[in-house]
């Protein structure tokens, strides 16, 4: 009967570690509002054609993001481990939008494979190719 219990604690103390240790993987300075600076470093500006600049809030332990390309609601999901980050299973609302910087955004969201924060700015990356820069705004 103790050798049950002590494998059973063991168990549990294995899956807890395995989750907390997954977790310890996710950075939680992702957990915030970053509002879109540029995209291939091309800066984004409001203007005529630009009405409101796309946003993004990462819920980091809900593995979920929401916000918006600029002209529609956006809802998805977040994948983090240690400096990878993807997003998934995008949905928008479907308002007509002016311009193409809605499309341009959620394109390069969809190849976003590496994240870095630096300076309040969150650096979005294919590989090593700079997608997005989104500042903090809260």
């Amino acid at each position: 009967m103790l050798k049950l219990t002590s494998a059973m604690i063991t168990a549990l103390f294995m899956i807890s570690t395995s989750c907390s240790s997954s977790n310890e993987l996710k950075d939680i300075r992702l957990h915030d509002i970053w509002a879109l600076d540029s995209i291939e470093g091309e800066k984004i500006i409001i203007d005529e054609n630009v009405s409101n600049l796309p946003v993004l809030e990462i819920y980091v332990k809900e593995e979920r993001i929401h916000g918006n390309t600029g002209c529609n609601v956006l809802n998805g999901s977040v994948e983090i481990d240690e400096d990878k980050i993807s997003f998934s299973r995008m949905i928008t609302t479907e308002m007509a939008c002016p311009g193409d910087l809605e499309q341009k955004f959620l394109s390069a969201l969809h190849r976003v494979n590496k994240y870095k924060i630096e300076k309040l700015r969150l650096f979005l990356y294919d590989d090593n190719k700079e997608l997005l820069t989104l500042r903090k705004i809260d």
